[in-house]
């Protein structure tokens, strides 16, 4: 293969410098705005840099198109997605987009990542002509029929027996009722409340371009003030991923589409990313970006930066960084256990070598910890033999769990702007190491911050033992949160802390540790503050609260803090405007003694007696 190298330049990395190679991916044929596949040449292009270090592949500045492979399965939703770009072991590489447009057409995921070191991607954007996702405009709402306008155009239907579906690039699908949100029309940002199975019910095009659904929707929406996103896939395919890699760094990016999470990570060690957002096309008229978060890390290690990122549109969270709990269904012997192949809470992450705790339900505490010295499948597929370098705890058994001690990540936030043009909450985060989230802005649909820890559905561990919260604005937050206590609804207070695990008496020993709400400047107009379940250390300090009156308060949590099995709870030193009149405490499972407050501030605190305060799946 004969490559060209365009020049020399020097990068700094780690206070060191070093001589880097520059190629461009015009030396392999491919100029930009073409409309041809780019895929063919960039696999040339990366097989000229395997087993070399320092080399930075340049796209001169322009559009460069994906197309995925070709299939023989008619049902879009059964094809496997076409990888973009596929960077596997390169050390000390950069792929610089030169300030590009990556346009991607069809069942696609963007880039994955895997067995990498020391691996940079940079100054681009992606997004789809034909996104999967389609919107309207709400303009007639009764009880008997919703009327949406569709920019055929943009969005090209057919209506089929008396149901839509959308066009795209070799697919039709129709409305998945799932994620169809409402956005205000002017402002772009979330309209809570769900239309609920409307888009289930029998459909006809009463004009051009307007589809009319026959039933009664379950909110009422003011015509011409609502926009309404229409989902057709998913998790559906990975944006960008990383796997099995150390050293990421995602910097200057803007992705206006991807069919799952925006940035997605799984064992990988040290991961940065710096203004590189999923954000809405404006230019284009959406109110939409990705399918599912903005990014999710799942038991990677290390440090997770988030640095300068702004997202908007995504259909679920800014951030989710996660280990897992895996399910343990039996003992085999002494030092071996078994754990469910399928579902959430299966074993199939576990692998030889990594460290498990043994976590014994329903105290929750991590207990002794084991190496995985073996793991098999059984003769009937349905359950794993997971084997342990010495015996397992004797009172580990069905129904217990373990949880990854080997990948857990620390975590650093800052300088981002997490607001209300995406669906669902801010920052979820649970994970033993270090966590710092500072000098934000928060202005969230949802919960500002959710810390949780499972063992009930999503099987996302594990308990945070360090986590401070600094020097960060929360700006009208949880306008779109709890109205009724129902967890499938977007957060009880600013911030919540609701791990699965519930203290049962006063003296049982909580699951998180130590979380620092400190400095912070919290502009508030509905009352909860925190919510907090199985805390211990919780320190909510040197805080402003500023009352507002731009929203109509609404939250079924009427207190200010409402705590659930904490101990050494400090509620000290804050600034209330004198406005924000609700200064309460309501604990369960609990002393009172628990609550430090500071006398002059005045502070009830009540405690709670069989009330179900508690939100179930």
């Amino acid at each position: 293969m004969r490559y060209y190298i365009l020049g020399l330049c020097l990068l700094v990395v780690n206070g060191l410098t070093c001589a880097s190679t520059i190629i461009s991916i015009e030396d392999f044929g491919l100029k930009p705005n073409t409309g041809v596949d780019t895929r063919p040449f960039l696999k040339k292009a990366l097989r000229a840099c395997q087993g070399r270090n320092d080399i930075v592949l340049v796209f001169p500045k322009g559009r460069y198109d994906f197309y995925p492979d070709k299939s023989n399965e008619n049902d879009v939703l059964k094809r496997p997605a076409t990888l973009g770009i596929h960077l596997k072991g390169l050390n000390k590489f950069t792929l610089d987009g030169g300030g590009s447009e990556f346009v991607f057409h069809g069942k696609m995921e963007i880039a994955h990542i895997e067995d990498c070191d020391s691996l940079t991607m940079r100054n681009f954007s992606v997004d789809w002509d034909r996104p999967f996702i389609s919107q309207g405009e709400i303009i007639g709402s009764t009880d008997s029929y919703l009327d949406i306008k569709i920019d055929k155009e943009a969005y090209p239907y057919e209506v089929v027996d008396g149901k839509v579906y959308f066009i795209g690039e070799d697919w039709k699908l129709p409305v998945m009722t799932m994620y169809s949100t409402l956005y205000n029309k002017e402002t772009k940002e979330i309209a809570y409340n769900s239309l609920g199975d409307i888009f289930e019910k029998p459909v006809e095009e009463i004009s051009e371009g307007v589809l009319r659904f026959h039933g009664k929707p379950a909110i009422q929406v003011e015509p011409y003030t609502t926009i309404v996103s229409l989902f057709h896939v998913r998790y559906f395919a990975t944006g960008i991923g990383v796997t099995n890699s150390r050293n990421i760094l995602w910097k200057d990016i803007k992705m206006y589409h991807s069919l799952s999470n925006g940035f997605w990570g799984y064992r990988t060690e040290n991961i940065t990313m710096d203004n590189a957002s999923v954000v809405v096309n404006d230019a284009k008229g959406r109110y939409f970006s990705s399918v599912a978060d903005a990014s999710h890390f799942s038991e990677c290690g290390g440090t997770i930066r988030v640095l300068n990122c702004a997202h908007t549109g995504q259909a679920d969270d800014f951030i989710n960084v996660h280990g897992t709990s895996v399910k343990i269904i039996g003992r085999v012997n002494q030092n071996t256990v078994m754990a469910p192949v399928e579902g959430k809470g299966s074993g199939r992450s576990v692998q030889i070598g990594d460290e498990y705790w043994f976590i014994k339900q329903p105290e929750a505490q991590r207990g002794e910890v084991g190496v995985v010295a073996d793991k098999k499948l059984s003769e009937d597929g349905s359950f794993y033999y997971v084997s342990f370098d010495k015996p397992v705890p004797e009172a580990i058994g069905n129904g217990d769990f373990m949880e990854c001690k080997t990948w857990c990540a620390a975590v650093e936030i800052r300088n981002c702007k997490i607001q209300k043009r995406h669906r669902a909450r801010g920052i979820l985060v649970t994970t033993p190491k270090k966590v710092v989230i500072e000098d934000n802005y928060f202005s969230t649909a949802g919960t500002a911050i959710l810390i949780e820890g499972d063992f009930d559905y999503w099987y996302e561990s594990g308990a945070n033992t360090d986590v401070t919260i600094r020097n960060n604005t929360f700006d009208n937050c949880l306008t779109s949160g709890n109205r009724d206590g129902s967890r499938s609804q977007w957060g009880e207070a600013v911030i919540t802390i609701t791990p699965s695990h519930i203290p049962s008496t006063v003296d049982m020993e909580p699951y998180h540790k130590n979380i620092r709400i400190v400095d912070n400047r919290f502009y508030v107009f509905d009352v909860p503050l925190v919510r907090a379940v199985s805390t211990r250390g919780l320190y909510f300090m040197n805080n402003q609260i500023i009352k507002t009156f731009d929203y109509r308060p609404y939250t079924w949590q009427k207190v200010s803090f409402l705590l659930d099995g904490c101990r050494d709870v400090k509620i000290r030193n804050n600034s209330w405007d004198k406005r924000y009149t609700e200064r309460s405490v309501a604990v369960e499972h609990m002393r009172l003694s628990d609550v430090q407050t500071d006398a002059n501030d005045h502070f009830v605190i009540k405690e709670l007696k069989g009330i179900d305060t508690h939100m179930q799946w």
